[in-house]
């Protein structure tokens, strides 16, 4: 099994603020993890670290994607698929983007599109937006699709790079009910793939987690708190000391759903 992601006791400060502490983190190919923490538990620095936005300040990331050391990281990040609320941002302004050209986009790691794609990456780009149900939108603004059209569309932008790791930063953000499950069940359906990449999936609200995501690592206060199998790391005990309230852990079709008591740990 190719090592995907290595950390060994990685730190990083910034301005004299610990944002990471001590992290060793890794992730397998085809091991779909989550990273689980509050707002500011250093889910994001962990994130910035792996697309090389930022460097540790102590420790070392031994590997990305088999190489060691300082890598050309614009040739890293095409092998990184990402659907974030900052990547969404930019398109915001982009009134003449379809959402088959936001697709398509991903395969250069660009916002918009400068140059011709091979044709089977226009085939790739098309068989994503089929993928995740928002064909009927390929010659549609991206800026008039509703937010989880948007998002499904930004899910196939990721697929189309051909990706070995898939970061989905807080995809749900946004999304009603019936978004986030529509969302979940084109995730868990594409997963299903021989293809498909290894999903590193950034939240912190456990219900949304498909499946297919096996293992979890918690983060809290830049430090990791817990990390294994899910079943072993999702208890009661530990996502109610990472969110810092009680609750306890239910589980349906391999999802996990917390039901808080409402009272905040002291």
């Amino acid at each position: 099994m190719e090592r995907l992601v290595d950390m060994n006791n990685v730190s990083v400060r910034t301005n004299g603020r610990v944002r990471l502490e001590n992290v060793s983190f890794s992730l397998n190919q085809g091991e779909h993890r989550a990273l689980l923490g509050l707002n500011g538990s250093g889910k994001t620095t962990l994130l910035q670290a792996i697309l090389g936005q930022v460097w540790a300040t102590e420790g070392e990331v031994h590997t990305w994607f088999g190489r060691h050391g300082r890598v050309n990281m614009q040739d890293l990040r095409r092998e990184i698929g990402i659907v974030s609320n900052a990547l969404d941002d930019q398109y915001q302004h982009r009134a003449g983007e379809t959402a088959f050209n936001v697709a398509l986009s991903g395969y250069f790691a660009s916002i918009g599109i400068y140059e011709q794609a091979p044709e089977r990456i226009t085939a790739r780009a098309e068989n994503a937006l089929h993928t995740f149900g928002v064909s009927q939108y390929r010659d549609v603004p991206y800026v008039a699709l509703s937010q989880g059209e948007k998002r499904r569309v930004m899910l196939a932008r990721a697929w189309t790079t051909g990706a070995k790791l898939l970061l989905l930063d807080e995809p749900c953000t946004g999304l009603d009910v019936k978004g986030r499950e529509e969302l979940i069940e084109g995730l868990e359906a594409s997963l299903k793939s021989p293809e498909a990449p290894t999903v590193l999936y950034v939240t912190h609200h456990l219900e949304e987690l498909p499946g297919a995501v096996e293992a979890a690592t918690i983060m809290k206060n830049g430090r990791v708190q817990a990390d294994g199998k899910k079943e072993h790391v999702l208890t009661d005990e530990e996502i109610s000391t990472a969110f810092d309230v009680s609750g306890s852990i239910q589980w349906h079709e391999q999802r996990p759903w917390f039901i808080t008591g409402g009272a905040p740990i002291r």
